[in-house]
């Protein structure tokens, strides 16, 4: 059993108590487990430690647990589990207003406001959560996994834009393919689209829209007969107060426009100008509610 073995023990118990770990990221470990015993008594030493430590003692919630699992890794072998290193776990979140770009081996990721990624443990292994994407490929056999999706592609331009309903993803330059166990191979070339529900996992490909998909790069938001629930949720992404759509009949409504990600308190205003409702500004929140 190496150091680094143990290493990998940690951030499989750090990624094992996120929030955001899959049935994807289960089996992945389950794999990794089975690999070798050096593994199964890395983990256990790791689980050990956790188990007898003031770790499961203090962790009050999930979320705690999760920073919990993070410090016993670092206790074991004085590593950190978010450092510069491809083969640290690392989790890369923006929050509201913000927006981060940031360069792994053989591409380049920006990320706008409300968006998550996570990196590792393994080399080059990128998991992409909720949020909108911006990336580059600078060589060929690239992959991300995405809601259960491998995305692969070789050098080229791509936008990609994940919320809990939909998977939008665009060919700027190149060409990737989507694949998932169960389901057809989906290809893309250069100027193609393609809109996947993440419930039916129905997919529709349409030739892209370049300057929409990446307008909020240039702080624009581009609607073109948009649902309302999705254009308050794209806007709620820069709004210093989350917004809340109180009546759901409203989520049917569709709206179209440009409007500048900047000041989003101005689109929440002109709300009751383009459509039946009304806005009411809280100190907390923002909800938008029938008429």
């Amino acid at each position: 059993m190496t150091p680094y073995q143990v290493e990998q023990a940690a951030n499989w118990q750090a990624r094992l108590l996120s929030d955001h770990c899959s049935e994807q990221d289960r089996a992945c470990f389950a794999t990794w487990l089975a690999e070798n015993e050096a593994h199964q008594q890395a983990f256990g030493l790791v689980s050990q430690i956790w188990q007898s430590g003031e770790f499961t003692r203090r962790s009050a919630s999930r979320k705690f647990g999760r920073r919990a699992a993070l410090s016993c890794g670092l206790v074991l072998g004085g590593l950190t589990l978010f450092g510069a290193s491809g083969a640290d776990a690392k989790e890369i979140r923006t929050g509201r207003h913000e927006r981060h770009r940031f360069g792994l081996t053989g591409m380049d990721i920006e990320m706008d406001a409300c968006s998550i990624i996570l990196c590792g443990p393994s080399h080059g292994q990128v998991t992409i959560e909720n949020g909108r994407y911006a990336l580059s490929f600078y060589q060929d056999c690239m992959k991300i996994q995405c809601s259960g999706w491998t995305i692969s592609g070789g050098k080229g331009r791509y936008a990609l834009d994940l919320s809990d309903k939909t998977l939008d993803l665009a060919v700027l330059e190149g060409g990737l393919g989507m694949s998932r166990s169960g389901h057809a191979r989906i290809a893309l070339t250069e100027g193609q689209a393609v809109s996947l529900d993440r419930l039916t996992q129905q997919s529709t490909v349409t030739i892209v829209r370049p300057d929409d998909m990446l307008a909020w790069r240039e702080g624009r938001a581009v609607f073109r007969n948009t649902p309302l629930d999705q254009a308050i949720a794209e806007m709620a992404r820069y709004s210093d107060r989350p917004a809340r759509l109180v009546s759901p009949s409203l989520a049917r409504l569709r709206i179209s426009g440009v409007f500048h990600t900047q000041d989003p308190a101005r689109f929440f205003r002109a709300l009751p100008h383009l459509l039946p409702l009304r806005v009411i500004f809280g100190p907390t929140q923002i909800e938008i509610v029938k008429l």
